[in-house]
């Protein structure tokens, strides 16, 4: 059964949670096992386990290890299913919410954390474009830290939001190559995205 194609918003979850609390939640919510993904990290695949849902909708655990941390994700091929499947998740598993996100970004200032806080507002940022979130990333890729920079690269590919793809091709120059290599691939990503929505 291929991959339904809207997806809801990323849960973060928190520290807090606990994987059994996952499985009773689809057990709860009668949703039927379909694949466990181990993790592979030479192939960047992570650790995911896929329920299949009524109507044909899909629900995705991910052990992230870009982002140091987990979340979950509903699909379906109307987005509104997609949204409310989320809902139900975000009622049940303690989650990172967007004012936490970006409460946790303001109060790291050492470059580890800053990344780190980064790369979980991007995994959890919202579907459509945010001001705030926007802020933070701009902010970020100025840094003097290349760490810094490139979890700016990461935050940027995982909101794909087309507001960003001008500010990643400016980044295609950055003096640290890995950060500029990175903003390229980045680039190509965001092209080949809007290419498929047309």
């Amino acid at each position: 059964m291929p991959v339904p194609r809207h997806a809801s918003r990323n849960l973060v979850l928190q520290p807090s949670f606990e994987p059994a609390d996952v499985r009773a939640l689809a057990e709860d919510s009668g949703w039927d096992f379909f694949l466990e993904v181990d993790a592979d990290p030479e192939r960047g695949i992570f650790y995911e386990v896929r329920w299949d849902i009524a109507d044909g909708g899909t629900v995705h655990y991910i052990v992230d290890e870009v982002v140091d941390a987990s979340y979950m994700v509903a699909r379906h091929d109307d987005p509104s299913i997609a949204e409310q499947v989320a809902d139900r998740i975000a009622a049940a598993l303690p989650f990172w919410t967007l004012d936490e996100l970006l409460h946790d970004f303001d109060v790291n200032v050492y470059p580890a954390g800053w990344a780190k806080a980064l790369l979980r507002l991007g995994a959890g940022a919202p579907k459509q474009a945010d001001d705030e979130v926007v802020m933070r990333v701009k902010e970020s890729i100025g840094h003097r830290d290349a760490q810094v920079r490139a979890a700016a690269i990461w935050a940027m590919v995982y909101t794909e939001w087309p507001v960003f793809r001008d500010i990643l091709a400016g980044m295609e120059t950055d003096a640290d190559p890995e950060v500029a290599a990175g903003a390229a691939w980045a680039v190509e990503a965001f092209d080949r995205l809007a290419s498929s929505a047309t």
